[in-house]
């Protein structure tokens, strides 16, 4: 079942990195939310619109919504931002921006943005090339990535529209127009400071700053929740830091049709993976069922050789505990956007890889919360 959520305020959402008053003064900001905050709000929405927490800690909901100290049936796949029925990505790893259109972001205001993004900002996509005789690095893979263009890029920021994102996992195209991240929300600063509780004063030395987003007009969040005997039609949430108000409600239409239907043909058996959202991985940067002495290993039946990858700086992702009251185990969690690339090995057709990879959830760790959501493409 298909829901949207519609913050009612400003909303703020922030890494595992501790932040307490008269340390740090700037609260590190991340966007979008990790899937355990969504999953967190969802499950406390369902508690009370199913019944009590006095129920939920009797285990009356077990099944569905699990204990306080185990998870049930609910289940969701990920967190996507949806702009006018449209779905946004963020950008894959491999994709570059060229150096002179970097500074997108840093134009002003008044100017015609879409204009700015049409003649200014473009995306350029790394070739996966064999790795040199010659290559000095502690990179062990078999493939790098290339710049085969004349052009000088810098890393990118920003979303994909799921129209271009199906372009680049066909491979119809090899340059893109992304989505800047002031299109979609902006961001106002709170700045507060620590009061004595009893006398209502200031505490010297305890000021502080937070980033609160607001959402652009027609920008939403849009999740799927699996694993429920009864879906609500709608409903109230907290969501994020300080607990701010959003809507939650049905939505009938399958925007992610289009890449459910979505066909490949892999060169060479060579396929890439990219994680739409973070994944937790036993083994740090790498997948539990890789054999890190070869870069082989088998999922579901299938064979594979991790050849290539493109990575950025691991999330650092935790949260609370509020039936132990207690801080979560804190993860190093490869980020959304990263890339692997793959060689199968054996005798798979192409339809059981997307059965296996596509639109699947293959985090060792918290995968019902919606981590390591990946789809797969050609290279």
């Amino acid at each position: 079942m298909f829901y949207k959520i519609k913050p009612l305020d400003t909303i703020f959402f922030r890494d595992g990195r501790p932040f307490s008053m008269g340390y740090d003064t700037w609260a590190n900001l991340i966007f979008p939310p990790y899937p355990s905050t969504i999953y967190g709000s969802i499950r406390s929405w369902l508690i009370f619109e199913k019944g009590s927490l006095i129920d939920f800690e009797n285990n009356k909901f077990e099944n569905e919504l699990g204990t306080p100290n185990k998870k049930g049936s609910l289940k969701i796949n990920g967190i996507f931002i949806e702009y006018n029925d449209t779905l946004l990505f963020p950008i894959p790893r491999d994709l570059l921006i060229l150096e002179e259109t970097k500074d997108l972001h840093k134009c002003d205001e008044n100017k015609n943005l879409d204009k700015y993004r049409k003649n200014q900002k473009t995306l350029i996509s790394l070739s996966l090339t064999k790795k040199p005789e010659v290559f000095i690095s502690d990179y062990e893979l078999d493939y790098i990535l290339v710049n085969k263009s004349n052009e000088k890029l810098d890393e990118a920021e920003g979303f994909l529209d799921i129209n271009s994102l199906l372009k680049y996992l066909t491979c119809n195209d090899n340059s893109y127009h992304p989505i800047d991240r002031k299109d979609i929300f902006e961001i106002e600063y709170k700045i507060g400071i620590k009061r004595n509780r009893k006398t209502l004063s200031s505490e010297e030395g305890y000021l502080y700053r937070i980033p609160m987003i607001r959402l652009k007009k027609d920008v939403n969040f849009f999740i799927q929740i699996e694993g429920l005997n009864h879906y609500p039609e709608r409903g109230i949430i907290q969501l994020g830091g300080e607990g701010r108000i959003a809507e939650i409600k049905k939505y009938d239409n399958d925007l992610l049709k289009d890449l459910r239907d979505i066909n490949f043909e892999f060169k060479n058996n060579i396929f890439k993976l990219y994680l739409a959202t973070p994944a937790i991985f036993n083994n740090g940067w790498l997948p539990v069922w890789i054999d890190k002495s070869n870069y082989e290993g088998k999922y579901n039946g299938i064979r594979l050789k991790l050849i290539g990858c493109i990575i950025g700086k691991y999330n650092l992702i935790g949260g609370w505990n509020l039936a132990n009251q207690k801080p979560k185990p804190m993860f190093k969690a490869v980020p959304s956007g990263s890339i692997y690339y793959f060689k199968i090995l054996n005798d798979t057709p192409p339809e059981k890889v997307k059965e296996t990879f596509h639109l699947k959830n293959i985090s060792d760790v918290n995968s019902e919360e919606g981590y390591g959501l990946s789809l797969i493409g050609g290279v």
